[in-house]
């Protein structure tokens, strides 16, 4: 669904629901406080997130409460939220920060807190209670922080019963601008299809990996036979994790991502069709994980008679050349299988032939890469992970093979928990390149 008429649906269809103790609704909140900020004139992008700044209580009702005071953390979700259908970084970080502007003004000033209403006052314990003195530094050095105060302010005015405002409609053409603001340009379109690949630094905001770690570690916690397929490389003496596979229903931030209207916009842009994700993974590269031998993508993916992948990864952790970063070959126009071993490796002499090239990246970032691109990486040589999600995506007019790929997988080459005692597992097209036993 489009992301202006998803936001659209839901402040219908829930935006009548009781803001936190208030005397106004949900949706009434959010445009008084968009239509204080265009008064105000006001950026587009800022009067964006005022609209927007409260929708985490509304897509997030279900998750942890402030003891019926709304969402927990609605600041932080709901800034992830708007990131996943596209909007620009300005309008999720004013948003993820309109919590941080109130504990602020409270430590700052006794008054403020005396006006504050008694809703706020309640929720103001469980979002941190006023800042230290070392916050408020930090706060104060963020560039956004008078545009988070004074969404602050109209977030304060907002309240005030039977006021007529203009409708959610009013701000269509604003949202549909801020949304095209971040899909791919011409040149960064012409980049992916001249070398197979394309860098975006700082795709999502770095505050967004904790939520996504947090789903990881509870996945690699456990040992035993799970929905999504865990899978060990050797290490030292034993064994250490290396990757988690088929986890998109237990992650549901990740998944926010990786089906969300800002990713498949980029992959429809990348194939130059609609796309559907095909498989999705998490590569661990632990303290002294292996690295992934020179190979391409295509081979392994032509189960289902498919024409074209890109993939996606996700920088969970910051990569670099010591411990073990994506490396590419830089091959102009590449769209053709190169020579390969028996195991669908490249051969030597064509990875003497390639010049390669280290992609260092921060976590946040994005690295966009075609099947035949060929790629690499190196030994974590490191003491810390170089933890990195990867979704590949598929033609949605070619077919939705995702479960049938994974169903393949685990019966040919299921993870650790699963397999028979004395059974070798070769892998074959489901294990190409990379160190997993």
């Amino acid at each position: 669904m489009d992301s202006f008429a998803r936001l659209k649906a839901l402040y219908d269809e829930q935006g009548d629901c009781d803001y936190i103790g208030e005397s106004v609704s949900q949706r009434e909140h959010a445009l008084q406080a968009a239509a204080h900020a265009r008064a105000s004139g006001a950026s587009s992008a800022v009067v964006l997130a005022a609209l927007l700044h409260d929708v985490g209580h509304l897509q997030y009702q279900n998750e942890d409460s402030m003891a019926g005071f709304g969402t927990r953390r609605h600041e932080l979700l709901g800034a992830h939220f708007l990131a996943s259908l596209g909007f620009s970084a300005q309008v999720s970080a004013l948003v993820q920060r309109h919590v941080d502007a109130k504990r602020y003004q409270v430590a700052r000033s006794d008054a403020y807190r005396a006006g504050l209403s008694q809703a706020s006052q309640k929720t103001l314990a469980f979002q941190g209670g006023p800042m230290t003195a070392f916050e408020m530094r930090t706060f104060e050095a963020d560039p956004i922080c008078e545009l988070a105060l004074s969404l602050r302010q109209w977030d304060e005015l907002a309240k005030a019963p039977s006021v007529t405002v203009p409708e959610f409609k009013a701000y269509e053409a604003q949202i549909q601008a801020d949304l095209k603001s971040t899909q791919l340009t011409d040149n960064q379109i012409a980049q992916f299809k001249r070398y197979g690949y394309l860098v975006i630094p700082k795709a999502f905001d770095a505050s967004f990996v904790a939520l996504w770690l947090n789903e990881l570690q509870a996945m690699t916690a456990s040992h035993g036979p799970q929905r999504w397929m865990t899978y060990f490389e050797a290490s030292g003496e034993g064994q250490q994790a290396c990757r988690v596979e088929h986890f998109l229903d237990d992650a549901p931030r990740l998944q926010e991502v990786l089906i969300g209207n800002r990713v498949m916009r980029w992959v429809t842009q990348c194939l130059g069709t609609p796309g559907i994700l095909f498989k999705e993974k998490i590569n661990l590269k632990l303290a002294g994980g292996q690295g992934f031998a020179a190979h391409q993508d295509a081979p392994a993916f032509d189960l289902f008679g498919q024409s074209a992948h890109v993939t996606v990864m996700v920088s969970l952790d910051a990569a670099n050349e010591r411990n073990g970063c994506l490396e590419v070959a830089q091959v102009k126009h590449c769209a053709e299988i190169l020579p390969m071993n028996a195991d669908r490796t490249l051969t030597d002499p064509v990875i003497e032939s390639l010049t390669w090239q280290s992609i260092e990246t921060a976590p946040g970032d994005v690295v966009i890469f075609s099947s035949y691109l060929p790629h690499r990486s190196g030994v974590n040589l490191s003491l810390a992970s170089r933890r990195a999600v990867y979704a590949t995506y598929a033609k949605a007019s070619e077919g939705d093979y995702r479960v049938k790929y994974f169903q393949q997988k685990r019966a040919l080459f299921p993870p650790d928990a699963e397999r028979k005692a004395g059974r070798t597992y070769a892998g074959g097209i489901f294990n190409v390149g990379n160190p997993i036993q």
